[in-house]
């Protein structure tokens, strides 16, 4: 009986790369996962090597062969983060270790971008309305134009994660145009020339921009070697690892809500308007769909930060936090480890716990944390649903953290909608499995491929009994920031201050 063929998935995320080879109807046939460190030379600064992605990408990939040995293979398709910014010379070589896209050392640069040109004006440039934020890719480079100038002097290309992975695969320096955004301009998808050129910034930075199902090359016969896929493979260009995520979750019709878990939340809905609103963000998606979302840039990445500083395992935190009632006991979790994004873009907030007791646990943390984050959300959902009249009720919640009931039941019950999860929770291989499916011909569009190769899982319908204690702590938590931002302010001051005098 003859086998269907199958397409090759890779996700480089922010602490593993993920592998995923996946039928045409959507299968899993194998999964495999490999970690690397993320570097920390001072406070704010975040870096990885990203040679050590290349290398947790062949042990994915051989992994899952050694799993499903026979099966033929249509094409590779990548994702992964982005504004992780890495420098390469003309031969490909990585000049120095890759900014990670939690890396705050640019915030005092946005201050020398918004001198020069206003929003408003960068968004007529970028053809993306883009708010504030330190790991945008311009104040990145205009740091290294003022502290490490022979970085950019060097480089001849900057390439996003996936785009280095793909490198090595077939040696083409390509990428797509959403995951340059802050780079190029959307509507000509070139560099944004007078942007670079108002900052002395070298347009040969920005590589060849392609669509994100486009086939780009064939495996290499070293990355053959090394990956044991056959030589001449296609590979096509990838998409960000936001937007494979919603590809894979399988949110493509206006109206469709979402949240796409990982070391970050993102939540939003696809829509078919323009929106310009200065806590959320509005990019373009497929064809005439756009996204309008927010993102909470510790949402897993709060619950890992808390597993290792109790030295626990999450899951054993989340059955802990089971026995907790809602609201945690009054205890409140602001989630801004690593600075926040929506909605209040402040590079300089931190994460904190409000309201602790003897009678409190490390129970009651885990729990402050779910709910924390939660919350967090709560405040994005509120603004997209206050824009967006076209917003299904329906939530589809995806990625690593859909796999905890307890934190989807916390985000039904303190959204006040159904969440809905996904049989295939591993979203962004899916979605760069179903560009290479695309790109390969066999469905002739995104929504032919999500109708055949995405499938739903469990319901999650909000507890009426709760409602009235998460309404009260979420008002609870609104009110927190406000009263704390000049100290947050003043305090990420003061470890810049000890940072330098340690240095």
């Amino acid at each position: 009986m003859m086998m269907m063929p199958c397409v090759l998935g890779i996700d480089v995320g922010s602490s593993s790369a993920k592998v995923g080879l996946f039928d045409l109807a959507g299968t899993t046939l194998a999964i495999s996962t490999h970690s690397y460190p993320t570097f920390q030379p001072r406070a704010g600064f975040k870096e990885q090597d990203p040679e050590r992605w290349w290398q947790a990408v062949i042990q994915g990939i051989r992994a899952v062969r050694r799993k499903v040995p026979r099966r033929e293979i249509l094409a590779v398709g990548a994702t992964g983060h982005i504004s992780s910014l890495t420098f390469v010379d003309a031969s490909g070589k990585v000049l120095r270790p890759a900014i990670s896209f939690q890396d705050l050392r640019a915030a005092d640069q946005l201050e020398t971008l918004y001198a020069r040109f206003s929003r408003q004006e960068l968004a007529q440039l970028l053809g993306i309305d883009l708010p504030p934020a330190a790991n945008w890719p311009l104040p990145r480079l205009l740091w290294f134009r003022k502290h490490e100038p022979a970085i950019l002097d060097a480089a001849h290309r900057v390439l996003q994660a996936k785009d280095f992975v793909n490198f090595r695969f077939t040696g083409e320096m390509v990428s797509d145009c959403s995951s340059n955004r802050g780079m190029v301009d959307f509507a000509t998808e070139k560099v944004a020339a007078s942007v670079f050129s108002a900052f002395d910034l070298p347009a040969r930075l920005v590589p060849r921009i392609s669509p994100p199902h486009q086939i780009i090359g064939g495996i290499s016969s070293a990355a053959a070697r090394q990956t044991g896929l056959p030589e001449g493979l296609p590979v096509v260009t990838g998409w960000n690892d936001f937007n494979a995520g919603v590809l894979g979750s399988g949110t493509v019709h206006e109206g469709d809500s979402l949240n796409v878990t990982g070391t970050s939340d993102h939540l939003g809905v696809i829509t078919t308007k323009s929106y310009s609103v200065p806590e959320l963000i509005w990019a373009p998606f497929l064809g005439e769909k756009h996204l309008l979302y927010g993102v909470t840039s510790s949402g897993g990445g709060s619950l890992a930060w808390v597993s290792e500083l109790f030295q626990r395992k999450a899951d054993e935190l989340l059955r802990s936090a089971e026995t907790v009632p809602a609201g945690a006991d009054s205890l409140l979790f602001l989630p801004y480890l690593e600075g926040e994004r929506s909605p209040i873009w402040d590079p300089r907030a931190s994460g904190t716990f409000i309201g602790i007791h003897t009678l409190h646990g490390l129970r009651h943390f885990a729990r402050a944390v779910l709910e924390g984050v939660a919350y967090s959300l709560r405040q994005i959902l509120e603004l997209v649903t206050g824009l967006e009249p076209a917003v299904k009720q329906r939530l589809v919640v995806s990625g690593g953290a859909a796999r905890a009931d307890l934190w989807n039941q916390i985000k039904a019950d303190v959204f006040g909608r159904p969440i809905v999860t996904l049989a295939n929770p591993h979203v962004g291989v899916m979605g760069t499995a179903i560009l290479a499916a695309v790109g390969t011909g066999h469905y002739v569009s995104y929504e032919e491929a999500v109708k055949e190769m995405v499938h739903t899982g469990r319901e999650y319908l909000p507890q009426p009994s709760h409602a009235e204690r998460y309404r009260e702590c979420y008002s609870n938590y609104c009110r927190l920031y406000p009263a704390l931002r000049a100290w947050f302010a003043e305090t990420h001051q003061q470890r810049i201050i000890t940072e330098d005098h340690r240095a």
